[in-house]
């Protein structure tokens, strides 16, 4: 295998982790992708991330709160549940996933982080899916394009740039909102690995 072959593959594997991440913030889990972070790729995933010294506690707060919704009948509408009070609801209540809403001085959405992903998104040639009726700057939205631009081998320094400029810039005060709504549920574990996996991909860039 050649060195480029290697590095390809590897960008392959980065890609697809980040679009497993924007997976789980776009919509509620359905009962079938629920029970693969118990028994399938989901849980072999979160086993592999969880060697990593930096991402272990997070994978265990994940880990913890599946073995609590295993309780319910109805695990999945639990989560479901969670999913609307932590990401559709205002910021007043929940911890709604744009960046404008965090990197504007009254919270709105629609702001300028919005208009520099559309932006962004227009300049390599790509458009949100009109299935996915929500603005630019959705963190999905955002994660999305970072696998794209991994995927097509942009410059390590151009990928770091964008986790800079357009991820942790706001992911912290996020993670903060969500910390105080999710209690160390799913979600907020989830949040934290996302965090815990930005950085440590920002350190090798």
């Amino acid at each position: 295998m050649t060195i480029a072959a290697s590095v390809s593959q590897e960008n392959e594997i980065r890609a697809s982790i980040y679009w497993w991440f924007a997976t789980v913030f776009t919509k509620e889990l359905d009962k079938q992708q629920l029970a693969s972070y118990t028994s399938g790729e989901g849980a072999q995933l979160l086993k592999q991330l969880a060697d990593t010294a930096e991402l272990s506690s997070a994978v265990t707060m994940i880990k913890n709160n599946l073995a609590k919704l295993s309780a319910f009948k109805h695990p999945e509408l639990e989560l479901a549940a969670d999913f609307c009070q932590q990401f559709l609801s205002d910021s007043k209540v929940g911890a709604p996933p744009y960046a404008s809403v965090y990197l504007s001085a009254n919270k709105l959405m629609f702001q300028e982080p919005h208009e520099k992903m559309r932006a962004l998104l227009v300049s390599q040639g790509l458009q949100v899916d009109p299935n996915f009726n929500e603005p630019a700057d959705h963190l999905a939205i955002q994660l999305d394009y970072l696998g794209n631009l991994i995927l097509r081998e942009a410059p390590a320094q151009q990928q770091a740039d964008f986790i800079n400029q357009h991820l942790l810039c706001w992911l912290p005060l996020w993670l903060d909102a969500l910390r105080k709504v999710s209690k160390g549920g799913f979600y907020q574990g989830f949040a934290e690995l996302l965090v815990g996996y930005l950085k440590l991909e920002l350190s090798e860039l």
